[in-house]
C-alpha cells in the first residue's frame, strides 16, 4: 500500500512538473513571437538620463501603440532629431498638435532641462515604455539580435519536443509496469504459493478371492 501511495505521488509531482515546464515554454514562446513580430521591442539603456527609473545597464521593453493614445507623462522611443541613427527613450513634458502630426517636447527624469528639440511624430503608431528591467541590458540586445532571436526560437521549440517525448515516455513505462505479467515480474517480487493436486495412488488387495482397492490420496508435509 506504501508503495502504491509513493507511485502515486511520483506521477503526481512527474505531471505537475511538466505542467509548470509547459506553461514556463509557452510564455517564453508566446513572448518571442511578440518580440519578433514587432509588436513589442526590447532597448537596452545606455544612458543615465532616465535615472532612478531607468538605470543604466537595463533593459526597458515597449509596445506599439497608435500615436493618438500618447499622453504627456509617457515615456516613447524616438529618433533623436540632430542625430537620426540614436534612439532616445524621454518621457513627454508637452504634446501639440501639428500639420504632419503630433508634435511632442521631452525630457530626461535626471535631466534639469528639457531637450533642446521638438519631435514630429509621423506614422500612425509609436513605442511606448510599458516596464524596465535592471541589469540584462547587454543579453537583452543579443536577444533582440536576428541571430538570437533565431537561437532562441529554435531552443524553445527543442524544449518543447523534448518535454512533450519525456511525457509520453513516462506514460508508456506507467501503463507497462500497471500491466506487468507474472512471468515478467521482477527476480525480487514475492512468490505466492500455489495450490497443486496430490497425486493419487490405487491400492489392489486379494481378500477370500475377492478383489477390492483402496484409493489413497498421497500428502506430502507441509
Amino acid at each position: 500500500m506504501r508503495g502504491e501511495r509513493r507511485s502515486r505521488a511520483g506521477r503526481a509531482e512527474h505531471w505537475l512538473g511538466n505542467f509548470l515546464l509547459a506553461i514556463g515554454l509557452a510564455l517564453g514562446v508566446a513572448g518571442a513571437a511578440a518580440v519578433i513580430s514587432g509588436r513589442y521591442q526590447v532597448r537596452p539603456v545606455l544612458s543615465g538620463s532616465m535615472r532612478p527609473g531607468l538605470p543604466v545597464g537595463g533593459v526597458v521593453v515597449t509596445e506599439r501603440v497608435p500615436v493618438s493614445a500618447l499622453q504627456v507623462r509617457d515615456v516613447v522611443v524616438f529618433h533623436r532629431p540632430d542625430e537620426p541613427q540614436e534612439l532616445v527613450v524621454h518621457r513627454i513634458i508637452a504634446l501639440t498638435p501639428g500639420a504632419s502630426g503630433p508634435v511632442v517636447q521631452t525630457q530626461g527624469d535626471a535631466n534639469v532641462a528639457p531637450d533642446p528639440w521638438n519631435v514630429t511624430l509621423r506614422g500612425v503608431t509609436a513605442y511606448r515604455v510599458v516596464f524596465a528591467v535592471p541589469l540584462i541590458g547587454y543579453a537583452a540586445v543579443w536577444a533582440h539580435s536576428t541571430a538570437g532571436r533565431g537561437i532562441l526560437t529554435v531552443g524553445g521549440l527543442l524544449l518543447v519536443v523534448g518535454a512533450s517525448a519525456g511525457s509520453l515516455l513516462s506514460v508508456r513505462r506507467s501503463a507497462k509496469g500497471a500491466t506487468r505479467a507474472p512471468d515478467e515480474l521482477p527476480p525480487d517480487a514475492p512468490v505466492v504459493p500455489s495450490r497443486v493436486d496430490a497425486p493419487v495412488s490405487t491400492c489392489v488387495v486379494e481378500l477370500d478371492g475377492e478383489r477390492t482397492s483402496d484409493t489413497a490420496i498421497a500428502t506430502t508435509a507441509p
